[in-house]
């Protein structure tokens, strides 16, 4: 995953961002493997250009 930005990223903001990748790839594999239905969502929380936070939600519905 490739990051655009015309600033420098700094340490903290470089964490978050793999903290964002992290999130996502585990996300990925509860959320595709087979007999899983529901919805499942990550949303980050950006001010001026910058992660603040990283919110995962899965939901799955009893068939």
């Amino acid at each position: 995953m490739t990051m655009i930005s015309n600033r420098a990223q700094t340490a903290p903001q470089l964490n978050k961002a793999a903290q964002a990748e992290a999130a996502f790839a585990q996300l990925m594999a509860e959320a595709s493997c087979r007999g899983y239905y529901g919805t499942a969502g990550l949303s980050l929380s950006i001010q001026d250009g910058r992660i603040q936070h990283i919110r995962v939600a899965i939901e799955r519905m009893i068939k």
